[in-house]
This record gives C-alpha cells, structure tokens and sequence, in this order.
C-alpha cells in the first residue's frame, strides 16, 4: 500500500524471517560462528539462548543456508512431543529406512544410520527450537542420543535453541548441562545497532532516504528495546501511519501513537511513548526534562563526593581546585558571597568532577550553603543542575585515551543515557600549550572522539554526541606551570539544552 509512497520496491519490514533481509551486527555474527564451529567440530551439545524475538530462528536460518551438502540437518519446531512421537519424527525427517514400535528398535535404527553418515564423511545436526517447551523425560532421552560416539567423536550434534529460561531447566539435569560444550546467549540490539538494522532494511526494500528522524528511532528503541521483531513491527506500522497522513519522514509523534496503538492494555511503556495528540510540532516536556536532571543527580554527586574530599597535589598541598571570589581552600562545604564555581579539577589519574558557571549569592543575610556536589542546597534554591554543568574527563600528556579512573564516569553517564533517550551532549576536547596550534587541534578532536567512541561501545547512538575539538584555546588553568598543563589535558562534557 505504500511503497510507491516512500520509494520502496518491498516491504522492508516483514515479521516473517527472509534470508534476504538478515542483518548481522557484531553479535549476530559471533552467535553464527559458534554455530558453525560447533557442527563443523563435531562439538555434540551446543546451546543457543535469547529472549523472544531477538533473532533465533533467523540465525538458524542463516546457518542452514551457509552449511555444505555434507552435512545432514533435521529441525524439530515444536519439541512438545512424547518420547516415541520424537522418535517417530526424527526417523521421517532423517529418512531413515525400517519401523519401530518401541524404543529399542528405533536406537538401533538410529545408530545404523549415524555409522552409516560416519563412513561416508557426513556430518548429523538435529536443531530443536523452542527448547523450552521439551519435558524433563524427553531431555533424558536427548541426553542418551547425544552419547553415541565412534572414535571419541560425536556422531550427533544437537542444537538447543530456546528462550532464556530454559537454561534454569538445564540447571536441573547436571548430566545434561556437562555435555553442553559451547553456549551463547543472543543480547538485544543497541540504540545505534537498532539505527543500523534500519537503515539496512530501508536499503534493501530500494531506498537510501533516512525515512526515520534520528528522535524517531529512539522512540522505535525504546519501544522494542532492542528487539527485532518488535522493530520491524513498530516500523511497518509507522510506515502505514505516515502514508494516511501523507509524511515522507517518520517523526517522534507518529512513533509515540503507533507505539500507544500496539500496547495492549494493561501493558506499560516508557513515559516518553505515551501517545500525543498529533500536532506536526514537537511539543515541550517540561517534567521529561525534570526526570533527566533528577537521573543526572548521582552522577553529580558522586563526582562532587570526590572533589569534597580535597585532593592533594604531589606537594602535598590542597590544591585551589576550586576557584573563586575570596576562596583559598577547599572544605566540606562552601560558603558563598557572589561566588562563582568555574571548576573543580582532581588530581591526574582520578575522575575529574562537576563544572558550574552559575552565580552562587547569599541572600539576605542568610549563610546559605552549597554542598560541592553541587546537587543540593539549602535557602530554598533550585538543584545545581543545567547546561552550566559539565563533566571533565583527564587525559595524560599526549594521550588521546581517557585515564582509567575515567571509564566509572563515563559509564554512569551512559547508564543515564541510556535511560532517557532525548539527552543530547556535546563533547569538546582540550590540550595545553605544549605542542604547536595545529598538533594540539588535531589531538583534541581525538581525544573528543575517543569518548564518543567509548559511549557509542556502549550503546548510545553517534548521533546524540557531538564533537568539537578546541585545541588550546579555553584552558583551564595558565600553561606556566605543570600542574596547570596538566588541568589543561582534558575532555568536558556538556549536556544539550
């Protein structure tokens, strides 16, 4: 119905598995190649997890296809069979010649037909999907097939594929569990994966326009977190929605209404996919932006409790790590009279802290006090919390990876990311005076990108960072000293108002 709309040959996002339209991002990839070494290796019992529609049975399709005429397979879709039924099926898939009417007959069968395969350099894989659906006899059962060895090699290899509890049905048979020799769990796809998965759809279907808005695909995220079925299914329905309203671009309020449409009721989503009256404006949150300054609070305070603490410099000195009117120390807290915080700086090799260029006055004649966490204050103030906050992340001298003291920092930040999908940060890179303009440029643009490069690793998609690299322009501290340099060497992160 709208493919000519959108410039589409078919339709991209079909919940039926097509082989054409497999995308392997990196976990993918890895799932299949275990599955590969697992039946060219003869590996016996290979177990395969995920939840449900994470792209299971795609991946079995996928292996089927890429597997040589050497290697015989039969599939058994739906193991909720008795014990002979199993045999039964397993000799018509196998094709295995005679008839049986109780079990000894048929493992005799069976193993005539596994020699047989052996001597002719064939290889047996038996795949049982939905694992989870097999009794605790029929597993028994498996587990003495899956025994039958010739030379110390495994003449049948079994593949479970199954939702994730089935491995608590494992945990029960200890006999079974020590024969799996390789297991590996299917993790849903990242925000930026998700982009990813599609984008390539899109082109496959026969169009290279970004049909979804970069928001629009976080509303998709949130809605299938990371779930493929679910994105194709939110996806088709966007299309469709787009066409009645006559959009060649999916927006966030078409991703919102179709997500309200496809919740069934009782069903909770996340806040940000209620759905909204449709506007074609983009309509202001002010209490989604109170929710992400209130999961920004422990950041804010664990990197606040550091600077509280009053590091000292090699000399042994407090530092004046923070700066201001009148201000010579650092102490718990701080007692402010038109004081103004620039920054607080850590010593090297530990997380730096929270920057805030908001003007601080007592009023009056009230000692009010600022805790220097930053996120609390007494006299009635609002939390220090806005775009005059920043995180600073330390480099060492000619460095372009973070210190390692960083990565907590950094990890907290993308947990909050991650959380509230319309957070927006701008990255800027920093370097002292002591290579020429142009180096120092160039150095920091790295060491910007390498922290987007670490969030991105995390699953925040590149298009909610943005990077800038300011050389040495903005420093921090004067380039006379050392330990000014050193101030200098950093990365500041600030969130998009």
């Amino acid at each position: 119905m709208y493919l000519s709309h959108y410039n589409l040959l078919e339709k991209p996002f079909q919940i039926t598995t097509d082989p054409k339209f497999l995308w392997l991002g990196e976990k993918h990839q890895e799932a299949l190649a275990m599955l590969k070494y697992g039946v060219l290796h003869s590996k016996g019992l290979v177990l395969l997890t995920g939840d449900v529609g994470t792209g299971k049975t795609t991946l079995i399709n996928a292996l089927l296809r890429d597997l040589d005429s050497n290697i015989i397979v039969a599939t058994v879709a739906d193991p909720n069979l008795e014990t002979l039924e199993f045999f039964g099926f397993l000799q018509t898939a196998f094709k295995i010649e005679g008839e049986f009417t109780k079990k000894a007959d048929f493992l005799t069968n069976f193993t005539q037909f596994l020699n047989s395969a052996y001597a002719d350099h064939k290889k047996v894989l038996l795949i049982i999907d939905e694992a989870q659906k097999l009794s605790s006899e029929l597993l028994e059962e498996i587990r003495m097939l899956s025994d039958i060895e010739k030379e110390n090699t495994k003449l049948l290899n079994i593949f479970f594929v199954g939702q994730n509890e089935f491995a608590k049905t494992l945990k029960e048979s200890r006999a079974l569990r020590q024969r799996i020799a390789i297991t590996h769990q299917i993790d849903p796809l990242t925000e930026n994966e998700t982009a990813e998965y599609i984008k390539y759809r899109l082109k496959l279907a026969g169009t290279e326009e970004e049909i979804f808005t970069g928001k629009a695909i976080r509303g998709i995220y949130a809605f299938s977190r990371g779930n493929p079925r679910l994105i194709n299914i939110i996806c088709d329905h966007a299309l469709l929605t787009g066409y009645v309203r006559g959009l060649k671009t999916i927006n966030p309020a078409i991703i919102k209404e179709c997500a309200q449409e496809l919740t069934i009721a009782g069903e909770t989503r996340p806040n940000h996919l209620q759905a909204q009256p449709f506007t074609g404006k983009r309509e202001r949150k002010p209490l989604r932006r109170l929710a992400l300054y209130v999961s920004l609070l422990p950041i804010i305070a664990f990197c606040g409790y550091l600077v509280s603490r009053g590091v000292k410099d090699d000399a042994g000195q407090v530092p004046l790590d923070v700066v201001g009117k009148g201000q010579e120390s650092i102490d718990d807290t701080i007692r402010p009279q038109a004081y103004r915080a620039d920054v607080a700086i850590l010593e090297e090799g530990r997380v730096d802290a929270v920057v805030s260029k908001e003007d601080m006055t007592d009023t009056g004649g009230r000692n009010s006090t600022v805790t220097v966490q930053g996120v609390r204050k007494t006299g009635g103030e609002e939390p220090l919390l806005s775009g005059d906050v920043k995180l600073i992340i330390p480099f060492g001298y000619n460095d372009s990876e973070p210190k390692e003291k960083a990565f907590d920092t950094l990890d907290r930040l993308a947990a909050v990311m991650v959380e509230n999908l319309d957070m927006e940060i701008v990255v800027k890179g920093h370097t002292d005076t002591s290579g020429p303009p142009p180096y120092n440029k160039n150095l920091s643009e790295l060491r910007a990108n390498s922290v987007k490069k670490y969030l991105v690793a995390k699953g925040i998609s590149p298009l909610r960072i943005q990077t800038i690299g300011m050389g040495e322009q903005n420093p921090l501290k004067p380039n006379t000293s050392w330990a000014g340099r050193r101030a200098n060497r950093r990365a500041e992160i600030e969130v998009q108002p």
